[in-house]
């Protein structure tokens, strides 16, 4: 992404918007990896995050739409990640939740920079989570998050993904038996779900659960597929 695309993002970001306290330090090496960017390389990856001046922002990887802004002090050795504002155009973000915004900042920044003292997920702690985990990533190789969806939207964000149009550009594997899977509940009915991607090789694998993690229900992988033209 070049710095031109870069600041028609930061500009977009919308004149309605919440605000929240951050809170957080980092080191200067680690904002280094914010000036890199953090770019998505796969439909896995739903966000684009740069810095540009002293702010971080945050952008839908799909949309482009910008969700966060992050207002940042730097120090000699440190940068302090101070407050935040969130997205609340409804044509571009639906939730209006504050606090759930605040985690999930929170749970981006933590899996981001590698950095596990930021949130603490307590779905990490279900049993078959926690199991789970250990039985697919044993030496910690992998940046691991939570997510809470229902089915409704998981089934709405994945038949988009396997229309005969996005066929052409992407595997979603896993879909067909996790559809099957959840075919008679509800739309409403809550999902828990466990992003792990490897830092190497950025193969990334969503496990889903139902809402009480008590069962896997299946998982997704979503795969690029060549372009050879």
């Amino acid at each position: 992404m070049n710095d031109k695309r870069k600041r028609e993002i930061a500009v977009s970001f919308p004149d309605q918007f919440e605000t929240n306290r951050l809170g957080l330090e980092i080191s200067t090496a680690e904002f280094k990896i914010f000036e890199n960017g953090i770019f998505a390389g796969s439909m896995d990856e739903k966000w684009n995050v740069f810095a540009l001046g002293d702010s971080i922002y945050f952008a839908r990887s799909w949309t482009h739409n910008c969700i966060y802004k992050i207002f940042t002090t730097k120090r000699s050795n440190s940068v302090t990640l101070s407050k935040f504002q969130v997205n609340r155009n409804e044509n571009e973000y639906k939730s209006k939740d504050l606090d759930y915004n605040t985690v999930l900042l929170k749970k981006l920044l933590q899996m981001f920079l590698n950095r596990e003292d930021f949130y603490y997920d307590p779905k990490l702690d279900f049993p078959l989570i926690k199991s789970t985990i250990k039985n697919l990533d044993p030496n910690n190789k992998c940046r691991k998050s939570i997510g809470s969806n229902n089915v409704g939207l998981t089934r709405q964000i994945h038949n988009g993904l396997t229309t005969e149009e996005q066929k052409e550009y992407f595997d979603v594997i896993g879909w067909e038996e996790l559809k099957e899977v959840i075919a008679e509940k509800e739309d409403t009915e809550p999902l828990i779900s466990l992003y792990l991607q490897n830092r190497e090789s950025k193969i990334a694998i969503t496990y889903y659960f139902d809402q009480n993690a008590k069962e896997l229900l299946g998982h997704i992988r979503i795969k690029r597929k060549i372009d050879n033209s």
